[in-house]
């Protein structure tokens, strides 16, 4: 009767891995950093997302409007690009992010794409990200490369600037291995944090790969004609998915709520 009983339970379990998504097997042998990180340093350094609090709330926003639209019009692929530095691009892409993966049924990916100056592993925690270089060259595999952020959160960081990033950026190499990550994990949204446009012609090169960009401004600092030029540029190569207005305070009168700056 006991043999019986653990011979059904062996069959479940066959039954059970038989029909496990592959993707999931995938996404669970990465390593999980979500433990590993100091919430305190999120904090720190502006990344609120990781629970639905007042901080979060402007990002929440934009998620949702973000989500309608990729759902809208089958976007996987957004770029978070900005016009000079220092605007908050990182900032909105790390926040969008963990955003989305607060909804368990999406599965999110982030790249660190602003090979020039990495900005994303320092505010998780993680300064000793490795080389994204080598992996966009095919001499480090991915999954060798990335880690995972809870169960649907996955980061592709970069600890170090890398040579050469615009011909990188640029190459049917990358281009390859982004298409191979996407139809072995296959996530609903993958967001790139790319260099500012106005710095050098990487993110000019790579935008042709993705299908929508939000544009990242710092209130009073971003001259309105450089938007204009700015958002002629991307949708001469992309979709616009809208305009972000970060480094805002602004007071929300109708709950009384103060967001402060973003």
């Amino acid at each position: 009767m006991d043999g019986s009983l653990d011979a059904l339970a062996r069959l479940r379990d066959l039954q059970g891995t038989a029909e496990m998504d592959p993707r999931n097997l995938l996404w669970s042998q990465l390593p999980d950093l979500e433990r590993k990180v100091d919430r305190q340093v999120l904090t720190e350094a502006r990344v609120f997302t990781l629970v639905g609090t007042r901080e979060a709330a402007p990002y929440d926003l934009l998620r949702t409007k973000v989500l309608q639209l990729c759902r809208t019009n089958g976007w996987k692929r957004l770029a978070v690009v900005s016009a000079s530095p220092a605007e908050g691009k990182s900032l909105t892409s790390l926040n969008l992010a963990f955003s989305m993966a607060r909804q368990s049924e999406l599965r999110i990916m982030l790249y660190d794409a602003d090979l020039r100056r990495p900005a994303c592993a320092p505010r998780v925690g993680l300064p000793e990200a490795g080389n994204l270089g080598s992996v966009l060259r095919h001499e480090v595999p991915f999954e060798d490369h990335a880690v995972r952020f809870g169960d649907n959160l996955i980061l592709a960081l970069n600890g170090r600037p890398q040579a050469a990033a615009s011909e990188l950026l640029q190459s049917t190499r990358t281009e390859t291995l982004i298409t191979a990550v996407e139809a072995a994990y296959r996530p609903d949204v993958t967001v790139f944090d790319m260099p500012p446009l106005g710095a050098a012609d990487d993110t000019h090169g790579f935008l042709r790969h993705v299908d929508a960009a939000l544009i990242v401004i710092a209130a009073e600092e971003t001259p309105l004609k450089k938007l204009d030029i700015i958002e002629r540029q991307v949708a001469a190569l992309t979709n616009v998915a809208g305009i972000v207005l970060n480094k805002c305070k602004y007071a929300d009168d109708l709950y009384g709520m103060d967001y402060g700056y973003y």
